[in-house]
């Protein structure tokens, strides 16, 4: 997992940052048994990279002007999260401690970062082994103990996660599995790392349609149509034109042959038809989206700079009103969020939550998609997974919160420094 050079004297801390960095890599092995597994790798993680990094034997960071750049943009995409919480709690005077509890994960996740910068883990070469794990243990657990009763018949999950973050956690995992699939890991006696990552693909994808939730799913066709075309399309025009068309076929096939799929989105496309833009609109998931992004454009709008705040703990009866929505939706609005990422941390902690979290969401995604287009995901799995991952992660955070709840925070962050640190690491041209 790194490269080290083999020397007598380096091999002590050689083996304990190989341990380390599958360690962190295991981050999604558990989530969905554990809702303390991630953080149990984070803080941790966080403290063991610190103390190696202290030790002083790991090799010096060299990285070219352009990496090194997007290093600093990205160590302050960490930092920005904690810091639009205390301004803005600042602003408003308000020193409640849980409104900093998520945002803290991300500035924990920085020794990570320079940790697997310095050691040049592979972050893939792990999570070939460990997302399959991890989708396979999701699915015994179903299997042993049955899906969580409290969500109805058509929403299969653990009870450990609702249905939004199991459905679009095995969705992300079966893209990260599905996009370093080549026909020459075959022929090279990478045999059982294929099955795995196939096996990977396909309960992934299964276990996030039985989740009965539409979440990420739009992720499906952009990470198909990539990996797609650096299979065939890298080769000239007709061959992009092929992949893309053939992602455009695994989307209608997918809507055709899969009837829970074909069913959530007619309702969807149903539900945003009729929503009605004069009076109270019917409760509906799809109406209570558009209403709440109506709803958080009026706040926003009076509270731009220190936002509201925590909204969760706020009494029932205080609520304000609004003419085009229900008190249910109103209710679920305050009490559980706006079901998209930037637009409730806007509400929450203002401009500065809103710039933060765009940067959470985009920066890595940039990270990795420049290196994947350099390099292609051959030469570069650290960046095709990365790109899978945070493709699925920035288009589920448009109907969902992603990074509020502790254990996804805490997720978000460890995957953040192994894939974008093991990608800054690699130069051009490394195998």
């Amino acid at each position: 997992m790194t490269s080290f050079p083999p020397t007598v004297h380096s091999f002590p801390v050689q083996r304990r940052a190989q341990i380390l960095g599958f360690f962190v890599c295991s981050a999604p092995l558990l989530v969905f048994t554990l809702t303390a597994w991630t953080s149990i790798v984070l803080l941790p993680g966080a403290l063991l990279s610190l103390f190696l990094l202290a030790g002083g034997e790991l090799p010096a960071t060299r990285l070219a002007a352009t990496e090194r750049r997007w290093f600093w943009i990205l160590a302050v995409t960490l930092v920005a999260p904690i810091l639009a919480a205390a301004l803005s709690a600042l602003m408003r005077g308000d020193r409640h401690a849980t409104q900093f509890d998520a945002p803290s994960r991300f500035l924990a996740a920085l020794p990570i970062l320079v940790f697997v910068l310095r050691s040049r883990v592979s972050a893939a070469r792990a999570l070939q082994w460990v997302l399959p794990v991890a989708v396979l243990v999701g699915l015994a657990v179903l299997q042993v103990f049955g899906a969580d009763p409290k969500w109805g018949p058509g929403r299969d999950t653990t009870h450990f996660v609702d249905p939004l973050v199991f459905g679009y956690l095995n969705l992300s995992f079966a893209l990260m599995c599905l996009i370093t699939l080549e026909p020459g890991d075959w022929r090279e006696g990478r045999r059982w790392s294929v099955v795995l990552r196939v096996i990977g693909v396909l309960v992934g994808l299964l276990l996030s349609v039985r989740s009965g939730s539409r979440t990420g799913w739009l992720a499906v066709p952009i990470v198909v149509a990539v990996w797609l075309y650096f299979l065939w399309g890298v080769r000239n025009l007709w061959a992009t034109v092929a992949a893309l068309v053939a992602a455009a076929l695994f989307a209608l096939l997918a809507y055709f042959l899969l009837p829970p799929v074909s069913q959530r989105i007619n309702q969807a496309v149903m539900e945003v038809v009729s929503y009605p833009w004069h009076g109270v609109a019917p409760d509906s998931s799809v109406g209570w989206r558009i209403s709440f992004l109506r709803m958080a454009v009026q706040l926003i709008a009076h509270h731009p700079w220190e936002g509201i705040g925590d909204t969760s703990h706020m009494p029932t009866a205080t609520l304000p009103t609004f003419a085009f929505a229900s008190p249910a939706s109103v209710e679920h609005a305050f009490h559980s969020a706006f079901h998209n990422q930037i637009v409730s941390n806007a509400v929450r902690m203002g401009v500065g939550g809103l710039v933060a979290t765009a940067a959470l969401l985009l920066v890595p995604l940039m990270v990795c998609a420049r290196a994947l287009r350099r390099d292609g995901p051959r030469a570069h799995p650290d960046a095709a997974m990365g790109f899978a991952f945070f493709t699925c992660m920035f288009v589920s955070s448009m109907s969902t919160e992603i990074v509020d709840l502790k254990f996804m925070a805490s997720l978000y962050a460890v995957m953040t420094a192994v894939l974008c640190g093991a990608v800054l690491a690699r130069r051009r041209g490394e195998p």
